[in-house]
């Protein structure tokens, strides 16, 4: 998300930058940081210890392990990358070896933690007072499924898709992604979490207590292949409520498109009914630029820049500018979990540009001179 400066006059960009442009390290600078204001990643969160690597057989460290405001045990793995390097692999692994941990544990930790750093306290004082009791007898953790955050200056389209499909199997684990900004000579960072969104959080804890008792069914993977869109709107009960605005709205973008004969669109679902998509193909290349998921009751879509990059040059260029390049960095095809203000209209000028066609919001010293070759 591009951040502004507010000018009597005017809104001046900050431009973004990185962690390794800025010479800053996961550990020394930003775990350094984050374990004195977890409050950035989370409001509640009491830090445990960090580089946590009390078990044998394993000389591998948890960057953070916290406590939540319901005494949650929480595995914080932290990476200044624009990836996330597999941290969601890391983090099973590690909440898997801390899932027996006791409320003797968590304060021995927490005693190393504060002798370490010489922080003047008793620990279980100190875990006591954040779980809001006087007595260990009336303490009370929750560790056998810890919950997992992942903070990273971005997330690889792996990744994601990972973390939707564990969140699906009832996992609890969420991406908070770490934006730099040059500004002037300091820095400013903001933390946003983007899985799961925050407006949906209330509701998906409701999801998750109804459901807790129900088995999934093992899933068909097959696909359905079925022309039109009609198919994939239907899907629309199957998501979360504040889903439901943005499916309708990509529906309704490429249904556009299909009636100004952009594109032709296809709904593949699985027999299950567990998820599906909308393909948003070139008529005469059958190249599918954009491609709306539903997966569980999670919705997002999925572009390929470089198909757009190709097909549409004079349109990719205010494509990425919209998007930011925090958000397209120098991936082929990305997931996204928004539609930021203007995408859909470039969007179009894309699909119209790959067609040979003038754009109908690019200025008009930007339209294409001559119709795009597709291969």
């Amino acid at each position: 998300m591009p951040l502004y400066r507010w000018n009597d006059d005017n809104l001046e960009p900050v431009p973004p930058t990185t962690f390794e442009a800025e010479g800053l390290q996961e550990r020394t600078d930003l775990q350094r940081l984050l374990r004195d204001q977890p409050d950035v990643l989370e409001e509640g969160l009491f830090i445990v210890v960090e580089d946590f690597s009390n078990w044998q057989d394993s000389s591998r460290s948890i960057d953070l392990l916290a406590l939540d405001a319901e005494g949650n045990l929480v595995v914080i793995e932290l990476k200044r990358t624009q990836t996330g390097d597999h941290s969601e692999l890391q983090a099973i692994r590690y909440a898997a070896m801390v899932s027996n941990m006791t409320l003797e544990q968590v304060i021995a930790a927490h005693r190393y933690y504060l002798q370490r750093r010489d922080i003047d306290g008793d620990a279980t004082d100190r875990v006591l007072s954040h779980l809001g009791v006087h007595d260990d007898a009336d303490a009370e953790i929750h560790t056998e499924r810890p919950r997992i955050i992942l903070a990273s200056a971005g997330f690889s389209t792996e990744l994601t898709t990972s973390v939707l499909w564990l969140r699906d199997g009832d996992m609890n684990i969420s991406c908070v992604r770490l934006q730099l900004y040059k500004d002037g000579n300091g820095l400013l960072m903001d933390a946003s979490q983007v899985i799961p969104l925050p407006e949906a959080s209330d509701y998906l804890v409701k999801v998750r207590e109804r459901e807790e008792t129900e088995r999934r069914p093992r899933r068909n993977t097959q696909p359905e292949r079925i022309p039109g869109a009609d198919a994939f709107l239907e899907r629309i009960d199957k998501v979360q409520e504040y889903s439901k605005p943005m499916l309708k709205q990509l529906y309704d973008w490429a249904v556009s498109l299909e009636q100004e004969d952009l594109a032709i669109l296809e709904t593949r679902k699985t027999s299950d009914g567990f998820s599906a998509t909308l393909r948003v193909s070139l008529p005469d290349a059958r190249v599918n630029p954009a491609t709306i998921w539903q997966a569980g009751r999670s919705v997002y879509y999925h572009l390929r820049l470089n198909e757009i990059g190709v097909r549409a040059p004079k349109a990719s260029i205010r494509i990425g500018q919209i998007l930011g390049p925090e958000n397209v960095g120098e991936d082929k095809s990305r997931n996204f979990y928004s539609v930021p203000d203007d995408l859909l209209d470039a969007l179009t000028d894309a699909y119209r540009e790959a067609n040979g066609l003038p754009p109908t919001t690019l200025p008009p010293d930007t339209a294409p001179d001559s119709p795009l070759p597709v291969a």
